[in-house]
């Protein structure tokens, strides 16, 4: 047996122990990148979108498309995002947007650590670009899922009024 077959049955052997343990969970990898709660999580169905994911395609539009080009393709001046959102992760990401980069001298990604709208939608970037690069989200401007769309209106009109309560009791006690 070769060097090269004995790494191969114990890197196997590993797996299956860490299987069973169920530190590891086979077929379920590519769901977890779609849903959950984490950032960059997004839902495409028949190329509509969840509303935070069409919401950081607002958001890409207005700020980061004059460089990096429509849908996140790149530019002659600015990389790839879908590429990058896939390689380097969440962290990187975000941690690039709010503090800048310099690519090679004269080649300056800005920080946008002072733009609020910008920081406050950081993880609806990062969903909107992981749909376009893992979810099969095609170009242009995406559609929004209208059951979805139902759910968050609702969400936005028991903030509003739960808003409204607090400045209420807010001024109440106040007086």
């Amino acid at each position: 047996m070769t060097v090269f077959a004995r790494s191969c049955r114990g890197i196997l052997s590993l797996f299956a122990v860490l299987l069973t343990l169920g530190l590891v969970q086979a077929g379920q990898a590519d769901e977890d990148r779609i849903t959950g709660e984490a950032p960059g999580a997004f839902v495409v169905e028949d190329g509509k979108v969840d509303p935070d994911t069409y919401e950081g395609y607002i958001i890409y539009t207005r700020v980061c498309m004059a460089c990096h080009g429509p849908d996140g393709l790149g530019s002659s001046f600015a990389p790839n995002l879908v590429r990058a959102v896939e390689r380097r992760g969440w962290e990187n990401f975000a941690g690039t947007i709010a503090s800048g980069r310099e690519v090679q001298p004269g080649q300056v990604m800005p920080s946008f650590a002072d733009d609020p709208n910008v920081m406050g939608n950081i993880p609806k970037i990062f969903s909107y670009l992981r749909a376009r690069g893992e979810g099969g989200l095609g170009r242009g401007r995406p559609k929004i899922i209208e059951s979805m769309q139902e759910q968050d209106e609702e969400s936005a009109e028991k903030g509003a009024e739960e808003e409204e309560k607090d400045e209420a009791a807010e001024e109440a006690n106040a007086e």
